[in-house]
């Protein structure tokens, strides 16, 4: 159960991660209306490299070649800072410009820079590590009732009995709510 958990994780932090390079694209896009040709080739160049560099990370980790999960966390680290550092930007020249589009746009930046880091959380986690190398002792990491969850706030990734999991039960990480709990 536990392999296919991270299999299934897996897939997930290949596709965000396309998704991610997709939104750098489109963003470092909308430079080219720039005047400045300086500016333009610097970020058009640092652009390009960023998404070869993040294209190259992101096929390594579908191949699982070696090292390659801890090579995107930190790529997916410096993504999140730069949707954050975007963002921000947005949101400055937004509260200037009065532009409600804009300040929606760098919002959604934002969030999707926490989103971003988060992520980043589960792929240093050591027992990832393990099953991404296929070490020996991967395996036998969990109890025959506990299964692979990662907590619905900070996503760390925990090992549960899920017959024993209740509504009171906190992630030790983050000291929030492991069961989503409904508004009534």
């Amino acid at each position: 159960m536990a392999n296919s958990d991270f299999d299934l994780f897996s897939r997930r932090m290949i596709t965000f991660g396309l998704l991610d390079l997709l939104i750098m694209l489109l963003i470092f896009s909308t430079l080219s209306f720039t005047e400045s040709s300086i500016i333009l080739g610097l970020s058009l160049g640092f652009g390009f490299f960023s998404i070869f560099y993040g294209l190259i990370v992101v096929i390594g980790f579908a191949r699982r070649s070696n090292q390659y999960e801890l090579k995107l966390a930190n790529f997916l680290s410096f993504v999140s800072g730069f949707f954050l550092i975007i963002g921000g930007i947005q949101f400055l020249i937004a509260i200037l410009a009065n532009d409600l589009i804009l300040s929606l746009q760098s919002i959604l930046l934002i969030l999707l820079a926490n989103s971003t880091r988060k992520r980043t959380l589960t792929l240093r986690h050591p027992k990832f590590i393990s099953w991404y190398r296929k070490e020996e002792n991967s395996a036998s990491i969990l109890s025959a009732n506990e299964v692979f969850a990662t907590c619905p706030s900070c996503n760390s990734l925990l090992a549960v009995v899920p017959k024993l999991l209740t509504i009171e039960d906190k992630c030790p990480h983050c000291n929030r709510y492991l069961v989503i709990r409904e508004e009534e």
